[in-house]
């Protein structure tokens, strides 16, 4: 307010009108540069010309992430990890399960905001099987390294599934087995028919 106000009497401050009248329009356009501009110079955290709440309140540091709860015994969790080039609006993907048409596509992502800047995806608890991960460049170009150093990267656990980076339009990695099926029963063995009995001659 103070480096808003309007004088009103001798310059500064003064007994009759303090730091002068109160100007809203001009505190509201202060305020917009950020609590640091509107509060002044000043360091001292309780002094009365302090700079505003911003600086003298720490914001408290965020929270780590609560992890991902253990998946059961011979299941996993997918990490897709990209890092975008330069042009992170062209980037998509998938990720589709390929023995489970009921599952299908099981992850996707992008596309991306921010250019060189790494991206992160966890998926639900998984059975290992056959997957499918297919990444988009919708310019053609990959997402190196022509325009950025991008690259992605597919993990199922700790174990490393796919990566790469240098592709043109699209990029499609198929990893994994569905495990053997179960063969039809043998049929059952026939008996065959009795020989007939020799017949006597008269």
């Amino acid at each position: 307010m103070i480096y808003s106000a309007v004088e009103s009497g001798s310059a500064g401050w003064d007994a009759y009108y303090g730091w002068g009248r109160v100007n809203a329009g001009n505190a509201y356009e202060l305020l917009k540069q950020g609590c640091e501009f509107a509060g002044g110079p000043y360091s001292d955290p309780l002094h009365d010309l302090a700079l505003g709440g911003k600086d003298q309140v720490p914001s408290p540091p965020t929270p780590a992430p609560t992890p991902a709860p253990p998946c059961p015994s011979a299941q996993e969790r997918f990490e897709v990890q990209i890092i975008t080039d330069n042009y992170p609006g062209e980037t998509t993907w998938t990720l589709t399960d390929k023995c489970d048409a009921s599952i299908g596509e099981m992850m996707s992502g992008g596309p991306y905001s921010t250019s060189s800047t790494p991206y992160s995806d966890m998926s639900a608890c998984a059975n290992d099987g056959q997957y499918e991960f297919k990444i988009n460049d919708s310019f053609g170009d990959g997402v190196c390294c022509a325009y950025g150093q991008g690259s992605y990267e597919v993990k199922f656990g700790t174990e490393v599934k796919a990566s790469g980076g240098e592709f043109g339009s699209s990029e499609t990695k198929i990893f994994g087995t569905c495990g053997p099926t179960t063969p039809p029963p043998s049929p059952s063995p026939t008996t065959p028919p009795p020989s007939p009995s020799p017949t006597t001659p008269p």
